[in-house]
């Protein structure tokens, strides 16, 4: 009798154990979405800076299993937009997006993130004489750690991109840039 209830006890807390080792999960998504831009029709000037950032973090301890974790990322957007110009049509458009998500379960050892960035933009100088420009860039880092009783883990990743597009010249013409920019990194 002695003997089945311990074996009864263990296989329950073996049971017991491995559901509590489960019990820190964390996840967390984020994404900066920006639209900016100029037009000057006739004669004028014009300019316009849209800058975004995010900062998300967590921090999260499980006690029965002494373990610890953390997850953060950190971004930044920044558009800029201008356009000088007489007797013409000069124009800027932009839109971006970056952002991306981290999931980690320390009980596990799963730990996934995914950042990304993509930008475009037009440019477009019609007769006149002047100039516009665009310039969009995105810098994000992302940041995994787990301590336990027997080690850490680490996952770091980030990512960088600028994109510059540019039109002018002298009288009368025509002309438009289009550019785009798609960058990602993701640790699985």
């Amino acid at each position: 009798m002695y003997k089945g209830f311990a074996v009864s006890a263990a296989l329950l807390l073996l049971v017991a154990s491995g559901a509590t080792a489960v019990g820190l999960v964390q996840h967390q998504a984020t994404g900066l979405l920006g639209k900016n831009g100029v037009t000057v029709v006739g004669d004028g000037a014009a300019g316009n800076i849209n800058a975004l950032t995010t900062d998300i973090s967590q921090l999260g301890t499980h006690r029965p299993t002494h373990t610890t974790a953390f997850q953060g990322t950190t971004g930044a957007l920044m558009q800029s937009a201008g356009a000088v110009g007489m007797v013409g049509f000069f124009d800027v458009d932009q839109v971006a997006y970056g952002g991306g998500w981290q999931t980690q379960v320390p009980a596990s050892g799963l730990q996934g993130q995914d950042l990304n960035a993509w930008l475009a933009q037009d440019v477009t100088k019609i007769g006149g004489q002047g100039s516009a420009l665009g310039l969009q860039t995105f810098v994000g880092v992302q940041t995994q750690l787990t301590f336990t009783p027997w080690g850490g883990s680490a996952n770091v990743q980030g990512i960088g991109v600028s994109l510059y597009d540019a039109v002018g010249g002298g009288p009368g013409g025509g002309m438009q840039v289009a550019g785009g920019a798609d960058i990602s990194a993701g640790q699985y």
